[in-house]
C-alpha cells in the first residue's frame, strides 16, 4: 500500500519500499530543469480555504502562511521549471483530539498528532492545529510556522515536477525517503528567503526570525543513533544543510538534488557500547582522545602549507600563563597567541559538554586549534575573517573525522554533529578571534553555513 504522504517529522509515514541511502547503486541524474524568465504579472490569490479550525491566532496565521506560499509558488513554479502551477486540492487544520472529524488520508485523527502531512492521492496538505502549530509558533515564533507548512508544501512542489508516490515506488533507489524529505527543506528554503525579502504575503521573517525557524526545523531530525534507512528522514546537519541549499541557491538546486550529488551524514549507533553512552564521552576522556588527534590533523594542515607547527601545542584544562590580553573572552576554549597554547576552562566547557553533548564542546577546542593552524601560517587570528575561517576549519576537521571512523580512535559517534549544529545555532564561541570578539552581523544561519564549507569542501573550501 502507499501510505499517505510525507510526514515533517522523523516518523512512519513515507511512501512504502525502497534501500536506505547506503545501498543506492542506480544513476540518477538531475532532473532538466528549464527557466523560462521573469515571473508572470499574475494578481493576488484569493485566501486559500482551509478546511477546519476555529479562527485561532496560529489558525489564522496557518491561512496566511499557505496562501502567500502557494501565490509564491504560483509565481515562481513557471520561471524555474516551465510548467504552469496548479493549485493545490485542499488545506486540512486538523484538531487530532477530535474523533468525529476525518483527517485526510489518514484512518484516525489522532494520527497527526504533532504532524504534518502532504497526502498526493488527495492532493491535500493538512496539519495538527491544535498542538503542532501552536507549539512552534510558541517556541520558536511564526517563521517556524511558515517553516513547516512550507516543507509540506515542498512536497506538492515534487508531486508537480513527476516525483511521487508512483515514482518513490517504481524507482525507490533514485528517490530514497531521506532525498525526498531534503528536497522539501530545500524547498522551504527557497520561501523562507522570500520571507526574509518580504516576498510572501502577510509573513515576515527576520534575522532573528531565521535561526529561530531553523531551529524549529532541526526539532524534527531524527532521533539520534537511527541510521539512514527507507524512513530516515536526515539528521540536523542534513536538514540544515538542504535548507540553507534552497536558500542561498534557489529551486532549481532543490529539484536537482540526486543521492549522488547530495552528503548525507547521518549513521547508526556502530557498538553496543556506543548505545549505552548515546553516544558521549566524559569530558576527560574527550579530552584526552582529541588533544592529540587535533594536534596530528591541524599539523599536517599546516606543514602541507608550508607553515611550521609547534607540538606539542596543547595543555588542555590545565591553562598556563598567556600575554594574550582577556584569554576568557574566547570562551570555554581558548588559543593563546602569544605561546601556541590551546586551553581550556572545565567548568565552562563542562557546561557545554553537560548542555549539549560532548561533541558541541569538542568542536569549541577544534576551532581554537584552527585559529592556532591559521597563526602557523600567517592568516590573521583577529577579525571577522579569523573568526569565520576558524568555524570553516572546524568543519573540515569535523568531517575528516567522519571520514576516519572505520579505522578507530577519536572519531564521531551518532548525533556529534547534530551537536555541533546546535551549539553554532545557539552560541557564538567557535567563531570568536583571538580577542573573543565574533564575526559583527554574523549569526547561527551563517555559522553553520561555513562549518558546511569545511565539513563539504575541506580546508581548500576554507581558503587554506
Amino acid at each position: 500500500m502507499v501510505v499517505v504522504g510525507i510526514l515533517l517529522t522523523g516518523g512512519s509515514r513515507s511512501v512504502a519500499g525502497g534501500p536506505g541511502a547506503g545501498d543506492i547503486a542506480a544513476d540518477t541524474g538531475a532532473m532538466p530543469m528549464a527557466a523560462v524568465g521573469s515571473a508572470p504579472d499574475l494578481p493576488p490569490a484569493p485566501p486559500a480555504t482551509v478546511r477546519g479550525g476555529a479562527g485561532t491566532a496560529s489558525d489564522r496565521l496557518a491561512a496566511d502562511v499557505v496562501t502567500g506560499v502557494e501565490q509564491f509558488w504560483r509565481e515562481q513554479f513557471p520561471v524555474q521549471f516551465g510548467r504552469r502551477w496548479v493549485n493545490i486540492h485542499a488545506f486540512y487544520a486538523v484538531d487530532p483530539g477530535d474523533a468525529t472529524v476525518p483527517a485526510p488520508c489518514l484512518r484516525q485523527p489522532s494520527e497527526l498528532a504533532d504532524q504534518g502531512l502532504f497526502c498526493p492521492r488527495l492532493d491535500v496538505v493538512a496539519w495538527d492545529r491544535t498542538g503542532l502549530l501552536p507549539r512552534l509558533r510558541a517556541n520558536y515564533g511564526d517563521g517556524a510556522v511558515l517553516v513547516a507548512l512550507a516543507h509540506e508544501i515542498g512536497h506538492a512542489v515534487q508531486d508537480r515536477l513527476g516525483i511521487d508516490a508512483a515514482a518513490q515506488v517504481r524507482e525507490p533507489d533514485r528517490y530514497p525517503t531521506i532525498l525526498i524529505e531534503a528536497m522539501a527543506d530545500c524547498f522551504a528554503g527557497v520561501v523562507v528567503h522570500a520571507a526574509v525579502d518580504g516576498r510572501i504575503a502577510n509573513v515576515q521573517v527576520g534575522p532573528d526570525g531565521l535561526d529561530r525557524a531553523m531551529r524549529a526545523l532541526l526539532t524534527f531530525r531524527d532521533p539520534v543513533g537511527v541510521a539512514i534507512s527507507r524512513t530516515a528522514h536526515g539528521d540536523a546537519f542534513d536538514r540544515a544543510s538542504a535548507f540553507q541549499d534552497g536558500y542561498r541557491n534557489g529551486a532549481g538546486t532543490c529539484a536537482g538534488m540526486t543521492v549522488h550529488n547530495q552528503t548525507f551524514t547521518q549513521r547508526g549507533y556502530s557498538s553496543l557500547s556506543d548505545v549505552m553512552a548515546s553516544g558521549d564521552l566524559a569530558l576527560d576522556d574527550l579530552v584526552g582522545s582529541m588533544g592529540p588527534d587535533a594536534n596530528s590533523w591541524f599539523g599536517n594542515l599546516v606543514r602541507s602549507r608550508g607553515g611550521n607547527w609547534r607540538t606539542p601545542l596543547a595543555t588542555l584544562l590545565r591553562p598556563r600563563r598567556c600575554d594574550t590580553p582577556d584569554l576568557a573572552r574566547q570562551g570555554p576554549a581558548r588559543y593563546c597567541a602569544s605561546t601556541g597554547a590551546v586551553t581550556a576552562s572545565a567548568a565552562d566547557l563542562g557546561r557545554v559538554h553537560n548542555g549539549l553533548g560532548d561533541y558541541a564542546s569538542a568542536e569549541l577546542v577544534a576551532s581554537r586549534y584552527a585559529l592556532a593552524a591559521l597563526g602557523a601560517l600567517g592568516r590573521p587570528v583577529q577579525g571577522p575573517s579569523a573568526g569565520r575561517a576558524a568555524v570553516c576549519l572546524t568543519g573540515a576537521y569535523t568531517r575528516s573525522l567522519l571520514d576516519r571512523n572505520a579505522d578507530g580512535g577519536f572519531g564521531l559517534s551518532p548525533g556529534d554533529i547534530d551537536e555541533a549544529v546546535r551549539e553554532l545555532l545557539d552560541q557564538d564561541f567557535a567563531a570568536r578571534d583571538v580577542t573573543g570578539q565574533p564575526p559583527s552581523g554574523d549569526r547561527g544561519f551563517q555559522r553553520i553555513e561555513q562549518f558546511r564549507a569545511g565539513a563539504l569542501g575541506g580546508p581548500a573550501g576554507c581558503g587554506v
